[in-house]
């Protein structure tokens, strides 16, 4: 073979080996810099994040419910009741302790909550909490919720939370709060949910619904409330609406309007409620309707029947008189029209067999 062939052979063989490792470095370099995304993308919690949440439950006393918490794992994919926001912070925001049994005795809610700053969602509950709410939540400067539901949380219903302005949702039901609620919490400009429904509170509704544009669900059902109820609480836009079971007086006609979106209002065993039922406008939209033990009087109105969606009635348990409006019989039987002062047609006997109940 001549010797340029040689050379030229020889020349090649190298060029393709130079080519061949440069390939090979390209790869690892690649390799390395996969590994390196995969790595950062794997583990999003973020070390404040995890040493609070890991502090949370050692104040529980490292409950069964909380196992899956381990420094071996990603707190925001692979913890229970944890979430983080998967957008730009990828920070914990929302935080649920729920079904937390604490042995041997009940424990109070950790104040260590408040070393996350990123909550807007935090609840406690169900579960057997004790003491009160702690007052560090104030430092929560993004919540947006806060529930504590059946719990044993006891006391009244802490002043501080009106500090809390990022409050919409604020639920404090089936617990055993006494009291009266507060006035200050008019400072929750936001708020659009407010539950304290299954308490022991007591005294009037404040009147402090002029503070809330956008309100739209009230349950203060099963307390101890009394006297009348605040004017200002007809100006709100409520869907959900329920002063059930409370000791409540008076006029409570301002609460229904044509124009408003009401689904449900359930005003029923106040005994006191009065007003005259026959000069009230019902929102399109209501579907339930219970104004059943009180002292309601005057006739059903007629207008009733052009509810659309209505699906469930009851008027027991009142002064109201009259004939009851055809259409009525299709959603409702006899019992949601008993014990009134002078009721008749169907489902009830016709108006002459009238009779009271």
């Amino acid at each position: 073979m001549p010797s340029f062939l040689i050379k030229y052979n020889k020349l090649e063989s190298i060029i393709i080996m130079m080519h061949s490792s440069t390939i090979f470095q390209i790869c690892f370099l690649l390799q390395l810099v996969l590994t390196a995304l995969s790595a950062s993308t794997t583990q999003r919690c973020h070390p404040e994040d995890q040493k609070a949440l890991l502090q949370i439950k050692k104040d529980l006393n490292n409950p069964a419910a909380l196992s899956s918490w381990q420094t071996t794992t990603d707190c925001c994919r692979h913890w229970k009741l944890v979430s983080c926001d998967r957008g730009k912070t990828h920070r914990v925001n929302s935080l649920s302790l729920e079904n937390i049994d604490m042995n041997p005795h009940p424990l109070p809610m950790p104040a260590s909550v408040s070393a996350l700053p990123y909550l807007t969602i935090l609840g406690f509950g169900p579960g057997n909490f004790t003491g009160p709410i702690p007052s560090s939540i104030v430092n929560l400067k993004s919540l947006h919720t806060l529930q504590v539901t059946s719990t044993l949380l006891s006391g009244t219903i802490p002043e501080f939370l009106s500090q809390i302005t990022t409050l919409t949702d604020l639920s404090l039901s089936f617990n055993n709060l006494s009291g009266e609620i507060p006035a200050s919490l008019s400072r929750l400009s936001h708020l659009q949910s407010l539950d304290l429904q299954s308490n022991s509170l007591s005294g009037p509704i404040p009147d402090i619904f002029d503070s809330f544009p956008n309100f739209t669900f009230l349950y203060l059902s099963s307390n101890q409330l009394s006297g009348k109820i605040p004017k200002s609480m007809g100006n709100i836009n409520v869907t959900y609406l329920y002063l059930d079971n409370n000791k409540l007086e008076g006029d409570a006609s301002m609460l229904f309007g044509s124009k408003k979106d009401t689904w449900t209002i359930n005003l029923a065993n106040n005994k006191k409620l009065a007003f005259d039922l026959g000069k009230v406008e019902f929102s399109y939209e209501l579907q339930i309707l219970n104004l059943s033990h009180n002292e309601i009087y005057g006739n059903i109105p007629e207008v009733l029947t052009a509810v659309r969606d209505l699906v469930s009635v009851d008027l027991s348990y009142n002064n109201l008189c009259g004939k009851i409006p055809t259409g009525l019989s299709s959603i409702a039987t006899a019992s949601a029209f008993a014990h009134n002062k002078c009721l008749c047609g169907s489902p009830l006997p016709s108006c002459s067999r009238r009779r009271s109940f």
